[in-house]
C-alpha cells in the first residue's frame, strides 16, 4: 500500500487532484493536507469538509496559529507582491517542517481520521499539487522545493480534468469566492499579493472585507514605520535599553488590535511625525494603499491605458508552495532564522 498526500488548498484544481488520486488509487493510503492561514472564508471550510466527507478521505489541517496580518506584526514587515512571507511561512514552512522534519505545528486538527489506512502516511509518499498546464511555469520551483524528499506529481498537467465535471460528479457546491468571480479560494479574497483587478472585485463584491483590510493595512503601516524608525534612530545617549523600552510601548499599543482583542489600537504618540509609506499593492514603482485605490475607484478618472488593463486583468496571487525566496538555493527547511517571537 502506497502513501499519497494531496496538498489541498480548498480550491477547485486541488479538488480535481483529490478526485484523480481517489479514483486511481482507491486501495492506497490517501491524505488531504491543508495549511490554514486562519484568514479563510467560512465557505472554504465547508468545502474541504464536504470533500473529505463525500470522498471518505482523512483531512489533516495544520496551522502556525497566525494570520497573515499577525505574521506581518511579528516580523515588522508589510507584505506585498514582492514579499510573500505569508505563503512562505504559514503554508510552505509549516508543511515542510511537518512532512520533512516531523515537527507538528501549534494547531493540528483531524477530520475523518477513521479513513486513514496507515498512521505512517509520510514515508515514501507521493505529493500531489493542483497545478494546471496554464501554470506549468510553477512546476520547476515546486520540484526544487519538494523533489529531494518526495515523488512529486501534477495530474492536471498530465491529464485533462474538468473541474466542473468533478464538482457535479460528487454533487458538491462550488466555493462562493468562485461564484463572486475570484480566481482562487484563498484567504477570503484578502491575498496581499493580489493585483488591481482582484482588489477592485473585493471592494465591489465583499465591501466589509475590503474595508477591514484597508484599516489593517493602515495600522500595520503605522506600526512598521514607527518600529523601524526607533530601531534605526542614532542619537547620542540613546542606547539599546531605551530603544527596547520604546519598542515594548509600541508593541503594547498595537498587539491587542492585531490579535483581534481590541477594535482599535491604543493611542500612541510617535517619536517622529515622518511615516514611511508601506502598502500591499504597488503603482508606478511606489506604495499604493488600498485606501487611495478605493477613493480613486470612486471618482478619479485619470487611469492610463496600462492601469485600465490592470483593473480588468491583474489578478496576481501568492503561488503557494512554489519558491521559498532568497534561501531557495539552499535548504529552506533547515533555516531556523524564520522563528517568530510571539507573546500572545
Amino acid at each position: 500500500m502506497r502513501n499519497h498526500i494531496i496538498m489541498f488548498s480548498g480550491g477547485l484544481s486541488s479538488f480535481s487532484v483529490v478526485d484523480y488520486v481517489k479514483e486511481t488509487y482507491p486501495e492506497d493510503n490517501i491524505l488531504l493536507y491543508f495549511n490554514d492561514t486562519l484568514w479563510e472564508s467560512e465557505d472554504l471550510y465547508r468545502f474541504i469538509y464536504e470533500v473529505s466527507d463525500k470522498l471518505e478521505l482523512p483531512l489533516l489541517t495544520h496551522s502556525m496559529g497566525l494570520t497573515p496580518i499577525q505574521l506581518m506584526f511579528e516580523q515588522k514587515v508589510v507584505f506585498n507582491n514582492r514579499i510573500g512571507n505569508c505563503s512562505k511561512y504559514l503554508k510552505m514552512k509549516v508543511a515542510g517542517d511537518f512532512l520533512i522534519k516531523g515537527k507538528v505545528p501549534k494547531i493540528e486538527k483531524w477530520h475523518n481520521k477513521q479513513f486513514l489506512k496507515s498512521e505512517d502516511f509520510v514515508k515514501d509518499a507521493t505529493l500531489y499539487f493542483g497545478i494546471s498546464f496554464v501554470e506549468a511555469h510553477r512546476v520547476k520551483g515546486i520540484e526544487k522545493n519538494w523533489g529531494k524528499n518526495f515523488n512529486v506529481r501534477f495530474p492536471l498537467i498530465e491529464y485533462f480534468i474538468d473541474n466542473q465535471e468533478v464538482l457535479e460528479k460528487w454533487d458538491i457546491k462550488i466555493p462562493i469566492l468562485y461564484d463572486l468571480g475570484f480566481s482562487h479560494n484563498n484567504c477570503n479574497g484578502k491575498c496581499v499579493k493580489a493585483g488591481m483587478a482582484h482588489f477592485k472585485r473585493l471592494r465591489e463584491k465583499m465591501p466589509d472585507v475590503f474595508n477591514k483590510l484597508v484599516e489593517q493595512e493602515h495600522y500595520i503601516k503605522l506600526y512598521v514605520s514607527e518600529y523601524h524608525y526607533i530601531k534605526n534612530l542614532d542619537v547620542d545617549g540613546l542606547d539599546d535599553e531605551v530603544k527596547a523600552l520604546w519598542h515594548r510601548n509600541l508593541d503594547d499599543c498595537y498587539r491587542d488590535y492585531f490579535y483581534d482583542r481590541a477594535s482599535r489600537p491604543k493611542v500612541y504618540i510617535p517619536t517622529d511625525l515622518t511615516i514611511n509609506q508601506y502598502s500591499f499593492m504597488k503603482r508606478n514603482g511606489g506604495p499604493y494603499p488600498l485606501s487611495k485605490f478605493g477613493r480613486e475607484l470612486s471618482g478619479w478618472k485619470g487611469w492610463s491605458e496600462e492601469e485600465e488593463f490592470d483593473l480588468k486583468f491583474d489578478e496576481a496571487g501568492c503561488s503557494c508552495f512554489v519558491d521559498f525566496g532568497p534561501n531557495s538555493e539552499g535548504d529552506f527547511f533547515e533555516d531556523e532564522n524564520f522563528q517568530v517571537a510571539m507573546a500572545i
